[in-house]
């Protein structure tokens, strides 16, 4: 029987890791703010004014669901009357990556082109800056998915950004130069409006996913409750000392390297391992002792001969032995290791030819390693 060589294959997962790194992006999740007890923002998200009265909680005027968010791009009585909001990251972006920024926006004003998105590593409550000066890290209208003008309907906007690696904020806002002013259009309202709505931030790269913590993160977030005049209190008692930055952890990327166990490393028409495995195995359980391994799948896989029943079983059962002696070796926890058996359910040859049964019948280790 010729040997067939055994090799490691580097290649993109079928499944993506990416994960949305901002929270409640949807605006469903309501805070309880400790001023008043009322659900009167959106959780995660604190406006440089009043959120009560930019939250709004009617089906009708969001885009999904009951809840969407408005910032004042201008006020026709009061000069450079502007609100922004900002909300924490998850993780900390990967310098040199790309990441989309995906959500909606609408206005009955022809104002969005000065609409933008602005990254810091500190908390834009703080910002030192005259707001109206400071440029965004990046205009929608730049986006490649970028507003129609006089579309007063929700439009989705998408924009691929480049990280610099120090991005811990986001916040939304006009960072027009000029100032919005004259009459609305609308009886009773000086204000100029922009809704946002069903916003999210994911890695372009498939196999970079969200960071270890990212639950904790979360909680802490939705634990800061000041707002309204708890919320002035806050930032007058910080703006010149303000508190350090919180410690989050990167995102995590994985790289996914496979290695094929043909059929004559087994017992024949068995699941026991022959000699013939071990080195090959010892070989792999030695390179991967001082790699951060997310995890290992085993998946076992047999030829369309026999009865589908017996197929699984002896698939599953061959999966099972390189886990088990793969574990012992490397002493890894347990759940790390997941096992499953497919029969004859994905070949890869022709099970019409002696070769192509021989190629199907084969136990392939798929190895998640984190950088």
């Amino acid at each position: 029987m010729r040997f067939l060589k055994l090799f490691f294959i580097v290649f993109i997962s079928k499944f993506s890791f990416s994960q949305n790194l901002l929270i409640n992006g949807s605006f469903e999740d309501e805070n309880i703010c400790t001023e008043f007890h009322v659900n009167c923002s959106p959780e995660g998200w604190v406006s440089t004014s009043d959120a009560f009265n930019n939250f709004y909680k009617n089906p009708a005027i969001a885009h999904s669901g009951s809840h969407c968010i408005a910032i004042d791009a201008g006020n026709s009585k009061k000069q450079f009357r502007r609100t922004y909001i900002r909300t924490q990251l998850l993780c900390q972006l990967r310098k040199g990556n790309k990441y989309r920024i995906e959500f909606y926006i609408k206005s009955r004003h022809d104002i969005l082109d000065s609409i933008g998105i602005y990254f810091t590593p500190y908390d834009f409550l703080f910002e030192t800056q005259v707001l109206y000066r400071i440029i965004p890290s990046v205009y929608i209208a730049d986006a490649a998915l970028h507003p129609q003008k006089n579309d007063t309907n929700w439009q989705k906007i998408s924009i691929e950004y480049t990280a610099t690696g120090k991005e811990l904020y986001l916040t939304l806002g006009n960072f027009s130069k000029m100032d919005m002013n004259g009459n609305t259009g609308i009886q009773l309202v000086n204000d100029f409006f922009v809704f946002f709505d069903d916003i999210s931030l994911t890695p372009e790269d498939p196999n970079e996913r969200i960071c270890d913590g990212w639950q904790n993160t979360k909680d802490e977030i939705y634990s800061f409750n000041e707002r309204h005049q708890f919320l002035n209190l806050y930032v007058k008692r910080y703006i010149k000392n303000p508190p350090d930055p919180p410690v989050v952890g990167k995102t995590i990327i994985h790289t996914i390297d496979t290695l094929i166990l043909p059929d004559i490393l087994f017992e024949f028409n068995k699941s026991g391992l022959n000699n013939n495995s071990f080195q090959l195995l010892d070989s792999l359980s030695g390179s991967l002792r001082n790699k951060q391994i997310d995890s290992l799948v085993i998946e076992g896989h047999s030829d369309s001969t026999g009865t589908i029943g017996y197929n699984m079983k002896l698939s599953k059962d061959r999966a099972l032995s390189v886990a088990k002696y793969i574990n012992e070796k490397l002493s890894q926890d347990k759940e790390l290791i997941v096992t499953r058996g497919w029969g004859s359910e994905r070949p890869v040859a022709d099970n019409r030819t002696a070769i192509g049964r021989q190629v199907n019948r084969r136990v392939e280790i798929f190895i998640y390693i984190r950088q």
